[in-house]
């Protein structure tokens, strides 16, 4: 008896641990949220003109110049999202591209909308470029090889301009037209710079066509040689102005500041990515001009008004956020003062 109930309670255990075996789950597919395209989606890599045309059919309304204007047509989208794009009246995989879903509306945002995030950063390697314009214009004088330059790198925009300048990079980086756009926070001592102190970046591919249409990679089809995917999202390119009170088209009636762009910004022509790249003007192509003794001394008169009071706020180059922290040890050092702390002085 003894053994049959310990043989029976064996088999009832058996049987209990059966049952606390369930059998596996299948794993629960992650919602997709399709009102969010991305470029990062495997499924989204495939080679750019499978869904971007070169040029797209609104070129002419859009732009001056044959351009990647507008959103991929809807044949982009059906032939992988065939059941999400006639899911009911207002299939949410629409609002990629349009403002409403609405089979009567056919607006869509700006292409490229700028109030979403960039996908994308861009690499421009100044080197290549810097060479490239070298040899095209190779023993010709200083205001042809300007006015040569501006010609054909704008020509494709139809746009010529033949002012004579002195770099080569104003190519690219004309005279800035339009006011700038306020910080998020607003402008410190609501000192507002004016157009010109700032000089313009390429926005369009206009800058770049001239050369990269069909003839020179990366080329129109090719999208991918110079925008590369960011993880997650690229960073806001807004440039930080510490001296925001330097002005381009400035420098008194001489215009000084007029110069050879590489005068003051020294390392840009070598740099082979925009990666981590900065204006890059040291301390020294300031001082040059404006710490000399018996002449301008204005960094070397702020430095000693804040050996006399610490809360000083250097005002000739810097608003007061900037102008409040600690001068960089270069400040000191080409001024030839030993380096101070704020916190240091009493």
């Amino acid at each position: 008896m003894i053994v049959a109930a310990g043989a029976l309670l064996s088999g009832i255990s058996a049987i209990a641990q059966k049952r606390r075996v369930r059998p596996p789950q299948r794993p629960v597919a992650a919602r997709i949220d399709y009102s969010r395209f991305l470029h990062s989606t495997k499924q989204h890599q495939e080679a750019c003109n499978t869904c971007h045309k070169a040029p797209t059919s609104n070129w002419k309304k859009a732009r001056a110049f044959p351009d990647i204007a507008d959103y991929p047509d809807h044949d982009a989208c059906v032939r992988c999202h065939r059941p999400q794009f006639f899911k009911g009246a207002q299939p949410v995989i629409c609002s990629n591209c349009h403002r409403k879903v609405s089979p009567h509306d056919d607006v869509r945002f700006p292409f490229r909308n700028q109030d979403r995030p960039h996908q994308f950063k861009v690499e421009f390697p100044h080197d290549k470029h810097q060479d490239v314009i070298a040899r095209l214009l190779e023993g010709q004088p200083p205001t042809v090889r300007t006015q040569s330059a501006r010609a054909s790198f704008y020509a494709f925009a139809h746009v010529v301009q033949t002012r004579a300048d002195y770099n080569n990079c104003t190519i690219c980086h004309t005279t800035n037209a339009r006011p700038p756009v306020a910080p998020r926070d607003g402008w410190s001592d609501n000192f507002i710079p004016a157009a010109d102190f700032f000089k313009t970046v390429p926005e369009a591919h206009s800058a770049c066509f001239n050369c990269h249409w069909k003839s020179q990679q990366p080329t129109k089809d090719n999208c991918a040689g110079c925008h590369k995917l960011a993880a997650p999202f690229a960073p806001d390119k807004t440039p930080k102005r510490i001296s925001i009170k330097f002005r381009h088209e400035g420098g008194g009636a001489k215009q000084i500041h007029l110069a050879e762009c590489t005068t003051c910004h020294i390392n840009i022509t070598k740099a082979a990515s925009l990666k981590g790249l900065k204006p890059d003007v040291p301390i020294t192509g300031c001082t040059e001009c404006h710490n000399k003794s018996g002449l301008r001394e204005d960094l070397g008169n702020e430095l000693a008004a804040i050996d006399k009071n610490k809360d000083f706020v250097c005002s000739y180059c810097h608003t007061s956020d900037v102008g409040r922290r600690d001068p960089p040890m270069g400040h000191y050092l080409v001024a030839e003062r030993p380096p101070r702390l704020r916190k240091e002085i009493r």
